[in-house]
């Protein structure tokens, strides 16, 4: 038999783990299609090998399958860690983020993550890094701004003309 030559073998290989891995369905007639095989009496290394799987994904899908049924290879909700800011917290601190952190005893006129995870730590008892209140400022629909500088003593009158240009 003849092997097909391919040239660009590496791309169509990721194009269709990446077909694979974006569609549910997908992945659960992949995990399928590996356990039948393993469970037809194919080695499951030659598997693997075969559809550049790991060998213990498959032994574990494979006992899955068999202690628990098809539909246990279906994937699940995975909710992540739980937030440690209650929703009614939230929805205070989104209220607390329309006003100025001069309003709060701070002494800069823009949230940040700095002055947010101080803040929090504050008024609700909960110890944040800044990189997670950046988050969750774009996750209330803030942005992150910085103060713009303007040059002091300038000539209006030559600015508005250069405006004009």
């Amino acid at each position: 038999m003849k092997v097909r030559k391919i040239d660009n073998k590496d791309a169509i290989i990721i194009d269709i783990r990446n077909a694979l891995s974006s569609c549910e369905d997908a992945k659960f007639y992949h995990r399928l299609d590996l356990v039948m095989l393993a469970i037809n009496g194919m080695p499951i290394k030659e598997i693997g090998t075969l559809y550049n799987e790991p060998v213990k994904t498959i032994s574990t899908w494979t006992k899955k399958v068999i202690e628990s049924g098809v539909d246990s290879l279906r994937s699940g909700n995975h909710p992540g860690r739980p937030s440690r800011l209650t929703d009614i917290q939230m929805k205070q601190l989104d209220s607390e983020l329309q006003k100025s952190p001069e309003d709060f005893g701070y002494d800069l006129n823009n949230w940040d993550g700095l002055v947010l995870s101080r803040h929090i730590q504050d008024h609700y008892d909960v110890s944040l890094q800044v990189r997670q209140c950046q988050r969750i400022i774009h996750k209330l629909g803030y942005t992150l701004q910085r103060p713009q500088m303007k040059p002091h003593g300038g000539d209006p009158v030559k600015q508005a003309e250069f405006k004009k240009n």
